[in-house]
């Protein structure tokens, strides 16, 4: 089960870079990234996925350190390119957060408080969304199961966008899915390689005018066919290592 936040914002750890894909979200970005400055994130880092809205721009603005993608390639794509970018700077954590501000500042501090006590773990914001639409909790829980049922455990939130990956640890996974996908994947890859995977509580919000690139049926569908992918993957592993019948995993 997620650890509970604790009640009180601890300050952000010293070691620990944030980063924002971002995708014309150029009315919500830059107070994200504001936010992160002021709460003492020594760098961060928007991966501007070929936004056409002034989303870079806006980033800037803010504080942010920007590297630009010429063309949109998706989520999953930005991620790869920050992370590397990261790593490349000598960064050994990263804290992600989407650009639509549905991640309260005080969860990422949590979290990166959390990540920094054990740096080799990858960290999940595992979101409470009792008041999130059905089709997202269905969704989820569909993700979730997958998850569980390719890396053999389970995965926190599959569909969280505020984690903190450990680094050169999740480059090294060579995780390959665009868009969503990317955060199922590594997930999965993390556990086969025995990175541990940590689950933490925190709230989101929903702002009635929040972007949301999330397209339901293609990205659905992706999901499904990567999930699918990697239940063959994980097959062909336990049969090569002769490994007991295969299981689902157990919660926690």
């Amino acid at each position: 089960m997620p650890a509970a936040m604790p009640a009180t914002c601890p300050s952000w750890p010293a070691g620990i870079a944030a980063l924002v894909p971002v995708y014309n979200h150029g009315g919500r970005v830059g107070a994200v990234v504001q936010g992160l400055v002021k709460a003492g994130a020594p760098l961060v880092l928007a991966v501007d996925d070929g936004s056409y809205d002034g989303s870079g721009a806006a980033a800037a603005a803010a504080g942010a350190t920007v590297l630009r993608l010429a063309t949109n390639q998706g989520k999953g794509a930005a991620l790869r390119a920050g992370l590397a970018e990261l790593e490349r700077r000598g960064w050994s954590q990263a804290l992600s957060i989407d650009a639509d501000g549905q991640h309260p500042l005080a969860a990422a501090l949590t979290l990166a408080a959390a990540a920094s006590a054990a740096p080799q773990a990858l960290h999940v914001g595992h979101r409470a969304m009792g008041h999130a639409p059905l089709a997202s909790r269905v969704g989820r829980w569909c993700s979730d199961l997958g998850a569980r049922c390719a890396g053999g455990r389970w995965p926190g939130d599959s569909q969280s966008g505020l984690r903190v990956y450990p680094l050169p640890a999740t480059t090294r996974l060579g995780v390959g899915a665009g868009r969503f996908a990317f955060e199922i994947e590594v997930l999965v890859r993390a556990a086969w390689a025995g990175i541990e995977v940590h689950a933490h509580a925190v709230p989101v919000d929903y702002p009635a005018d929040r972007i949301s690139h999330f397209r339901r049926l293609r990205d659905s569908a992706a999901a499904a066919g990567l999930i699918a992918r990697l239940l063959r993957e994980r097959l062909a592993r336990r049969r090569a290592t002769s490994a007991p019948p295969w299981r689902c995993g157990r919660r926690g």
